[in-house]
């Protein structure tokens, strides 16, 4: 049994309207909530291959509401000690052509607290398994990296909770990538090794 149970939060459902890629040449779509669910069911068996509890909060394709994730979340905080992971990719422009913008981010709600140490953590890891792959989307003003937004899951989630925007599915050379094995398990690891070191400080 893990110190911690990690709350996984999948963005999104497989089929929701606009959370998807421009098409490739080969008529392929990367669609968000399919994606991020490829990545959290990842998550999954390598948090039962090191003994780290978790507790699947949306369970379903279906796009639940972000009031139900995070009542979910809430309902399990109040019988253990709980992190919040939401995974999403991010996206700019009309969705419908390839757009520039590209890079990760990690969200947390505004001011210090535990959520920072969790996504300072984090992003380090995706340095160092990611390197030069990526871009960085950071935010040094207060001292740490992550980005500060009052976004309801972070805001409303009574445990520390972090929002991962892990690439752009807008981007067609970073949309490339994301479908890839390699990436997924690159994000995969650094979730993993985040939720270690959280524990090993906590």
């Amino acid at each position: 049994m893990s110190k911690y149970t990690v709350i996984l939060d999948a963005g999104h459902g497989t089929n929701t309207p606009g959370k998807r890629s421009p098409k490739f040449d080969d008529g392929t779509v990367l669609m968000e909530g399919v994606n991020n669910r490829e990545i959290v069911e990842r998550l999954k068996k390598a948090f039962d291959d090191n003994s780290i509890d978790y507790f699947d909060c949306v369970a379903s394709n279906d796009d639940i509401s972000l009031k139900t994730r995070v009542d979910r979340a809430n309902a399990l905080a109040k019988t253990k000690k709980c992190l919040y992971i939401s995974i999403h990719s991010d996206a700019a422009g009309d969705g419908k052509t390839w757009h520039p913008a590209s890079g990760m981010s990690v969200y947390t709600s505004k001011g210090q607290t535990k959520s920072d140490e969790l996504a300072e953590l984090l992003i380090n890891e995706l340095k160092e398994n990611f390197k030069n792959e990526i871009k960085w989307r950071t935010d040094n003003t207060d001292g740490d990296q992550d980005k500060e937004e009052n976004f309801y899951v972070l805001k409303e989630t009574s445990c520390p909770a972090i929002l991962c925007e892990f690439g752009f599915h807008t981007n067609k050379e970073e949309a490339k990538l994301m479908l890839t094995p390699d990436f997924k398990n690159k994000i995969v690891l650094s979730v993993l090794y985040a939720v270690k070191k959280f524990e090993l400080k906590n």
